[in-house]
């Protein structure tokens, strides 16, 4: 016992720590999502729960027993009921943070209630019945165990609680009956759980960092190093959902970019300025682009602007402008106010069955056209859709 407080007292300092890290959104989500991953395990608990607590029951008869068996088998049907319904929601490909919250504490509290039912019953149930009970016990109490590894450890104050408030009572109960059997059982049933609970926290630990890592290494693959903006593999992707999903009445517009006077910046400030005023460019950007409109960086000065889910082809000319007196003002660079202008051309098509490259090819020819004859905003004319 010794060495176990100084195991636990050893790993308590970080075990704190751990659960006071703050996980990045896009990690938080999926251990969530991970709670609703195998149901098979809270079925077999429940199944196993109701026919070992009838049994007992038969036998022993004890009110207070009872008592504990109707709200173990209601917080059971409780976290069944909210396992079940919440999968789908869980599952959404826009599942919000906030939404994950909500969604996790109404699983961590039918759960932690099943728990509570579990602890009591099955403390009370080792504490008054015979030796063939008891060895049922310890088996459900094993096997609880084994279901809160497998299916809630990445959650620990989920895990950490259920399982602590499950079968620490039992374990009490044991340890002061009378009988050396009864104290070995509470002592194996206390070294078990240590290496179990000690067992979550590094697997959380684990499996938080590889997702992390995953997810930014997912991030960096879909966006460009420079500006911070989604690259042309997003652009695709994006697209493709936004051709798919359509009232077909709905018109889309690829407006294509191009900021002038860079190479200029570059051989007379050097190219940190000219990064430097790229940056600064993306970021005008992302403040003119908003709502379902999709900013890109392809290369160099060229900048792609997707406009979907427009119901007149004038909001395409309207945005175009708008980009343009925006881009075209002094930009504090390298200690100089460095004053660039933009050129655009954009295409226009219905949204449902887009296809991506006829509209960036003709957003291309507007563009050429426009820098050719010195306009700002030129409309692609090949299209039926144009402004």
């Amino acid at each position: 016992m010794s060495l176990l407080r100084k195991l636990l007292r050893g790993r308590r300092r970080r075990a704190a720590e751990i659960m006071k890290e703050r996980l990045p959104d896009g990690t938080y989500i999926e251990l969530v999502q991970s709670l609703f991953g195998l149901a098979l395990p809270a079925v077999i608990m429940t199944i196993c729960f109701a026919g070992t607590g009838a049994y007992i029951l038969a036998r022993s008869g004890d009110m207070l027993l009872q008592i504990f068996y109707i709200l173990g088998l209601a917080a059971s049907a409780v976290r069944l009921v909210t396992l079940f319904g919440n999968r789908g929601r869980v599952r959404a490909p826009a599942l919000g943070v906030n939404v994950a919250r909500a969604i996790e504490l109404q699983f961590g509290l039918a759960y932690i209630a099943f728990a509570a039912a579990f602890g009591a019953f099955s403390a009370w149930a080792y504490a008054t019945s015979d030796t063939d009970v008891r060895m049922l016990l310890v088996a459900l109490i094993f096997g609880y165990g084994a279901g809160v590894a497998s299916t809630v450890s990445l959650r620990l104050w989920i895990s950490i609680t259920a399982i602590l408030i499950a079968i620490v009572p039992t374990i009490l109960v044991s340890l002061f009956h009378a009988g050396g059997a009864h104290r070995g059982t509470g002592i194996l049933t206390v070294l078990f759980l240590a290496g179990g609970v000690l067992s979550m926290f590094q697997r959380y630990r684990d499996t938080a960092a590889q997702i992390s890592m995953r997810r930014l290494m997912e991030t960096l693959a879909r966006q460009d190093d420079l500006t911070g903006l989604p690259n042309r593999l997003v652009l695709r992707e994006r697209f493709e959902q936004l051709a798919a999903r359509s009232d077909g009445s709905e018109l889309i517009a690829v407006h294509c970019v191009d900021i002038n006077q860079l190479d200029p910046v570059n051989e007379m400030y050097g190219h940190m300025a000219g990064d430097a005023l790229l940056k600064a460019v993306a970021q005008r950007l992302r403040r003119v682009v908003r709502g379902d409109n999709l900013v890109i960086h392809l290369n160099g000065d060229d900048f792609v602007v997707v406009q979907p889910n427009m119901a007149d082809a004038a909001e395409a000319e309207a945005l175009a402008h708008q980009i343009v007196a925006t881009l075209d003002k002094s930009y504090a660079v390298a200690g100089e106010d460095i004053i660039i202008t933009a050129n655009i051309g954009y295409a226009i098509d219905l949204q449902l069955g887009a296809e991506l490259e006829r509209l960036l090819g003709g957003a291309e020819r507007a563009l050429t056209s426009g820098k050719r004859h010195a306009s700002g905003v030129s409309a692609y004319a090949g299209s039926g859709r144009a402004a």
